[in-house]
């Protein structure tokens, strides 16, 4: 075991290096091997088999399988993002014309669409690394201003426009979404999603759509919530999580926040951005092996290579991710594992850092 010093720093200036302070936000243990932290997914008391954090799940899967290809479209239906952040210089991003666009500003639902597209689409080098940086990203607002709500009309029409562009995975994040029966809309856009073998990823807390969703006829649904370092879940669960879904850790997830700034968050939508972005790179590793991208699939093998979880409730998910075991066993399970993975620029880099502290992780070097 060895101990983790997470950081939270302020970048300014376009080309800058880490400048300003460096205030330390807190401590925790880290397993130094797979091995041993699927021991303790397995083992131990209920509520208690996994010992990590956001951060050091988001260290175990960086850049896995290269980083995405940018033939595969990740679409994210959350707030509007700040695309000046340094983190997405470089990133294939598209901005879509949603209802919400109209009415956005640098508000809550700004802060936290930023920090969401940054966990899948944040640049190597930058102050925030994502998950799959090589991946298209499509930005398509439900939330507006300081209110995580939107209609289900709002939330029809941001589907079908990521449809209309090409999304693969359409990541939605958990809000207070209007009614409990879905409409006609919703309806139709989640069969338009079915038909196209689109791969919808929720937030599975208690405030998720996952089961509004699941009501609407969604085939490909994927519900992720969060767990803290103990594996209690945060903010509890949509029903929908239990049956069809996993849990990672989802506390004191890294990410991109407004002015330059990065900092931490927690919970079961930043734990789906994650996993949308893992699920973006195992569509790129078909892609790339000269296969067509089968969404579909990809939720198959995600929800079969899941970890056995003691929950505290059997009415609780019983399945977790967590690291980078679980990213290989999906892709064993698709045949798109290769060796040569890690031997990429991506993968080699991955390798060297998986051995630091995550203080020398890129937040803390100069920029490339």
């Amino acid at each position: 075991m060895h101990r983790v010093l997470f950081r939270r720093t302020k970048f300014s200036g376009e080309h800058s290096e880490a400048a300003g302070t460096r205030e330390d936000i807190g401590v925790a243990h880290a397993s130094s091997s797979h091995d041993e932290l699927r021991r303790r997914a397995c083992g131990g008391r209920a509520g208690e088999m996994v010992v990590a954090i956001g951060t050091e799940f988001q260290k175990e899967i960086l850049f896995a399988l290269g980083g995405g290809d940018s033939r595969i479209s990740i679409a994210i239906l959350d707030g509007p993002v700040d695309r000046t952040h340094d983190c997405f210089r470089g990133a294939r991003l598209v901005p879509l014309d949603t209802p919400a666009v109209a009415r956005s500003g640098d508000g809550a639902t700004t802060a936290q669409g930023t920090h969401i597209a940054s966990l899948i689409f944040g640049q190597p080098c930058s102050s925030v690394e994502g998950v799959a940086p090589l991946c298209r990203g499509l930005i398509a607002p439900i939330f507006r201003g300081d209110r995580l709500g939107a209609s289900q009309a709002d939330l029809a029409q941001a589907i079908g426009t990521a449809l209309d562009h090409g999304a693969h995975v359409i990541l939605v994040s958990g809000g207070m979404l209007e009614g409990r029966q879905p409409t006609d809309e919703l309806i139709a856009a989640v069969k338009r999603c079915n038909e196209r073998n689109v791969l919808i990823v929720a937030g599975g807390a208690r405030d998720g759509c996952g089961s509004l969703l699941r009501r609407s006829g969604a085939t490909r649904l994927f519900p992720v919530g969060a767990i803290d370092r103990r594996g209690r879940l945060i903010g509890g669960s949509d029903p929908s999580l239990h049956e069809l879904g996993i849990v990672v850790p989802g506390a004191a997830v890294l990410g991109a926040e407004l002015e330059g700034h990065i900092g931490e968050r927690r919970g079961a939508n930043y734990a789906a951005a994650l996993i949308a972005g893992v699920a973006g790179l195992l569509l790129g590793a078909q892609t790339l092996r000269g296969l067509p991208p089968d969404p579909g699939a990809v939720g198959e093998a995600m929800l079969s290579s899941a970890t056995p979880r003691l929950a505290d409730r059997n009415s609780e998910c019983q399945r977790a991710w967590i690291g980078r075991a679980n990213i290989e066993a999906a892709a064993a399970r698709l045949k798109v594992l290769q060796e040569t993975t890690t031997a990429s620029p991506f993968g080699m880099w991955h390798r060297a850092q998986t051995t630091s502290l995550w203080s020398d992780h890129a937040a803390f070097r100069p920029r490339a």
